[in-house]
C-alpha cells in the first residue's frame, strides 16, 4: 500500500519540483490546476527563449507525460498528451512521439484532438523516420476515416509528394512559381 501511494505522489514532486506559487492560496488548488499553472509557467518559460533549450523540452514533456499518468481522466490530459508528443518529436525522439500518437488514437478515440493524431502520426513517420511506405498507408488510413479532417488535402498532397525526389519537388515548385499568371506575377504587375 505505501509503494503504491509513493507512485501515485510521485508526479506531485515532480510538479512541486519545478517552481511556481508557493503561497496559501495555490496549496489550497485542487493538484491538477496547481500542475496546470506550473505547466502554463514552463511553458511562458520556453516561449521567452529564443534558443532551443533541450533540457528545459525534455522537463516540461516529461510533466506532461506526468500529467497524464496522474490525472488520465481529466479533460486537459488528452491535450497534454498531444503536447508531449509533439515536443517528443521535435527533440528528434521519433519513435517514442509515434507512440505517444498512438496512445492519444487509443486511449481518447472519440476526441476531435484525435484526428489530428493519425495526421501527425504518418507525418512522423514519414519526415522523423523517413519510412514512406509506413507513412503512406498511414496518411491513407488517416483519410479514409477523416476525408473532411482540415489535413485530409494536405495528406493526400503528400502522399503524391512520395514520388518525387528532393531535386524534383524544387524544381517542380520553382516551375510553378515562375509561370505567368500565378500570385507571384499578379503582385509584381501591381507594382508597376
Amino acid at each position: 500500500m505505501k509503494a503504491r501511494s509513493f507512485i501515485l505522489l510521485a508526479p506531485f514532486a515532480l510538479f512541486a519540483s519545478c517552481g511556481g506559487d508557493t503561497s496559501k492560496e495555490a496549496a489550497a488548488l485542487p493538484p491538477n490546476l496547481e500542475a496546470v499553472n506550473r505547466i502554463k509557467a514552463m511553458e511562458d518559460s520556453l516561449s521567452d527563449k529564443s534558443v532551443f533549450d533541450r533540457r528545459r523540452v525534455m522537463e516540461l514533456r516529461d510533466v506532461y507525460l506526468a500529467y497524464v499518468q496522474a490525472f488520465p481522466l481529466d479533460s486537459l490530459a488528452p491535450e497534454m498528451l498531444r503536447k508531449a508528443a509533439s515536443r517528443t518529436g521535435d527533440l528528434g525522439e521519433h519513435e517514442k512521439a509515434i507512440t505517444m500518437w498512438d496512445r492519444l488514437i487509443k486511449d481518447y478515440p472519440t476526441l476531435p484532438s484525435t484526428q489530428d493524431a493519425y495526421y501527425y502520426r504518418a507525418f512522423e513517420i514519414e519526415n522523423g523516420l523517413g519510412r514512406k511506405g509506413e507513412a503512406k498507408l498511414a496518411y491513407e488510413e488517416f483519410i479514409a476515416k477523416y476525408p473532411d479532417n482540415q489535413f485530409a488535402d494536405d495528406a493526400a498532397k503528400l502522399i503524391e509528394y512520395m514520388q518525387y525526389t528532393d531535386e524534383e519537388l524544387i524544381e517542380m515548385f520553382e516551375k510553378k512559381n515562375a509561370q505567368p499568371g500565378e500570385q507571384g506575377d499578379a503582385a509584381a504587375a501591381g507594382k508597376k
